[in-house]
């Protein structure tokens, strides 16, 4: 099959679901100028081009109970990245990890409840190597859309 082509309809179809993934498939065609079937087989198409993963729901941390939010960036020892690997995927506070280059081979985005489940898991990423954290204080630029 052919890919989808990325085509400023298609632009405007994920801007608007990036915004809103519950939008119906007749609010963006009003926003876009298409028939909401026209938009549902333009939706369908880059599901299956994998251009579209997934649909999400987006959270206020801090009324779920974790209002603390942090990036770790983590120069991991030699020797410990195939083990940081396999437990960091059991990290609950763990919402983001992501290989980068540079002298800090990751980072993490986490939140927690405070500074004392900071430091703890400050302390258990301390076995892989050395941790860098700042505290999230506000995010101008949450999640950008294309």
């Amino acid at each position: 099959m052919a890919a989808t082509e990325m085509d400023t309809l298609n632009r405007k179809i994920l801007r608007c679901l990036q915004e809103n993934a519950r939008m119906s498939y007749a609010e963006i065609g009003r926003v876009v100028g298409l028939s909401a079937p026209a938009v549902a087989e333009r939706v369908q198409k880059l599901e299956e081009q994998g251009i579209i993963t997934g649909y999400k729901v987006s959270l206020d941390l801090g009324k779920v109970g974790l209002p603390l939010e942090a990036v770790i960036s983590l120069k991991i020892s030699s020797g410990q990245l195939e083990s940081f690997l396999f437990q960091v995927q059991k990290y609950e506070e763990v919402l983001e990890c992501h290989r980068i280059t540079g002298e800090n081979c990751m980072m993490l985005k986490v939140a927690v409840k405070g500074p004392k489940e900071l430091e703890l898991l400050i302390n258990q990423l301390m076995e892989y190597g050395e941790p860098t954290t700042s505290m999230i204080l506000s995010s101008p630029v949450k999640a950008r859309v294309i």
